[in-house]
């Protein structure tokens, strides 16, 4: 069964039949697995985090990512949390993984919280004094741990939102699917894409990838993608392709409101001549967008506040566990970008 299927039969959807439901029941409690009682994660006044020196540190990323509400949220929740807990916090921004922050340069650091562009494995071969001092400290990164990279991690399951889009625009009766994502190496972007290309496959939809960097490529440090020119050549190639999709998963919101403007320029509408979905909620980036968009909310904030929780947990065991990465589930919001296929104002060309 899909993650998307599990987790609705654990929730007791209406969607998943009972034997169906039934059988994950039985599987999970074999497994003596417990569910979590609430997104809503707390770090107790006494803490192993209290009075120690915590950096929180985003890696080979531009301030204009840094900016995006998914990450800005994300890393609130952690000073949030990290506040809570009676830790001194130190903020160091490393755009350039060969700078160190004049403030980490001389403190005595206890832990770390990480914030790094996933794109490619740049960060793991890069080295560095401060990046070869992070390393040696208890560590979690939050949203995504790049490829190569150790510590635990907090994320979002984003093999289950790409699988989840899949479920809902099948649902809404598209059968011509398309992902798009001008960074074809990062790797949250990917697992979106697997899990949307499997569930889709599964279902029998077809489902297309349009995947191509700009031709100056993506370097550190990693920005968003911020002009139209950054997704129009993929979207002239959707619209091309014949059969053509009748519904798009954008890799992520800042593409979403890109995907507008491309199709706009192409005197075509979303809701009436293509459905899109997306994922992150970065509500003040696509609040402006006609009609809203529909997308996937990866509950950023909670995820810093248990990326907090779980560097408290690594610093009072010190024990030598494997890498842990902990999941938190996406919540659909549904927009006006997804129509039905049979409503009499979608253009099924």
């Amino acid at each position: 069964m899909s993650v998307s299927t599990v987790s609705r039969a654990l929730n007791s959807h209406p969607a998943i039949s009972p034997a169906s439901t039934s059988k994950v029941r039985r599987v999970a409690a074999k497994m003596n697995y417990q569910r979590p009682q609430s997104h809503r994660y707390r770090v107790d006044a006494v803490s192993p985090l209290t009075k120690k020196n915590i950096a929180v540190v985003p890696l080979g990323m531009d301030r204009s990512l840094v900016a995006l509400p998914a990450v800005a949220s994300s890393l609130a929740g952690v000073e949030a949390a990290l506040s809570q807990a009676g830790a001194n916090v130190l903020l160091g921004h490393v755009p350039d993984l060969q700078f160190t922050p004049p403030n980490l340069k001389n403190n005595t650091l206890d832990g770390v919280i990480l914030a790094g562009a996933s794109q490619g494995d740049r960060i793991a071969r890069a080295s560095s004094p401060l990046l070869d001092r992070l390393r040696q400290l208890p560590s979690v990164w939050v949203l995504c741990r790049p490829v190569g990279c150790c510590g635990d991690a907090v994320v979002s399951n984003d093999f289950a939102t790409g699988s989840m889009a899949a479920e809902y625009l099948i649902a809404q009766g598209h059968r011509r699917l398309a992902f798009v994502n001008p960074k074809p190496d990062h790797l949250l972007f990917m697992r979106r894409e697997d899990g949307f290309v499997a569930t889709a496959r599964r279902l029998g939809a077809e489902v297309q990838s349009f995947c191509e960097s700009p031709p100056e490529g993506w370097q550190l440090p990693l920005k968003p993608p911020l002009h139209v020119e950054a997704v129009q050549k993929l979207v002239d190639d959707l619209l091309a392709a014949s059969p053509r999709p009748t519904a798009v998963f954008a890799a992520a919101d800042s593409v979403a409101t890109l995907v507008y403007r491309a199709l706009s320029v192409r005197k075509l509408r979303v809701g009436r001549d293509m459905s899109i979905i997306s994922g992150n909620n970065d509500y003040s980036l696509i609040a402006g967008l006609h009609p809203n968009l529909t997308t996937f909310d990866i509950h950023a904030h909670e995820l810093g506040r248990l990326a907090v929780r779980q560097l408290a947990m690594r610093m009072a065991e010190r024990d030598q566990r494997p890498d842990t990465e902990l999941m938190i589930e996406p919540t659909l919001v549904e927009g006006g970008s997804v129509v039905t296929i049979d409503s009499p104002i979608l253009t099924d060309n």
